[in-house]
């Protein structure tokens, strides 16, 4: 597994972000990253832009091209969204917060081969709050993970980042079987 990670504070921001493991059956495949995830071939719209404060001059806006966000959702903890970096993989990116002086973001990416197996979660946490998200490749029914996970979007689950670890759910996708693995509890700071 290969794993990417980048913290970035603004103001007195903490944060920490993880990439999770999980595991797919069968062959992973080298697809681009239009074909693992289909919102990223839909044209871009200006609510897929990272926020202003975020998009350049941080780690997490300078990681991915701004041409390659797109917004998965938001819920009460954060705002979510995919990109594609420099090399081609697949990232992951939450905002917490809603205002240059006050938020915590964090990106995870992951090879388009691995994210096809893999898939990608992510923790933030700082002073606005705390988020735990992973971005599922297209065909995994996020649904049937169990009621531990708030589907966002098709390919957008989060889980309470403060839980107690679970044992790994698995759920069969079109690609294969999807294992997912909680991150370690975290808390705001």
């Amino acid at each position: 597994m290969r794993k990417s990670f980048v913290m970035t504070a603004a103001g007195a921001a903490a944060i920490g972000l993880f990439l999770v493991g999980t595991a797919q059956t069968g062959t992973a495949t080298s697809k681009a990253p239009i074909e693992q995830l289909s919102l990223m071939s839909r044209a871009q719209a200006p609510a897929d832009r990272l926020p202003a404060f975020v998009a350049a001059g941080t780690e997490v806006g300078d990681l991915v091209g701004a041409d390659t966000t797109r917004r998965l959702g938001s819920s009460g903890a954060g705002t979510y969204w995919s990109g594609v970096d420099a090399k081609g993989r697949l990232c992951l990116i939450t905002v917490i917060g809603d205002q240059k002086a006050d938020f915590a973001a964090g990106a995870s990416c992951a090879e388009p081969s691995d994210f096809a197996g893999q898939g990608v979660g992510l923790q933030v946490a700082g002073p606005p709050g705390a988020s735990e998200a992973y971005l599922l490749p297209d065909g995994v029914p996020a649904a049937q993970l169990g009621g531990a996970y708030t589907v966002v979007a098709p390919n957008l689950v989060l889980s309470d980042p403060a839980a107690p670890e679970a044992a790994p759910r698995s759920v069969a996708g079109a690609g294969g079987t999807l294992t997912l693995s909680d991150l370690s509890p975290t808390v705001a700071r």
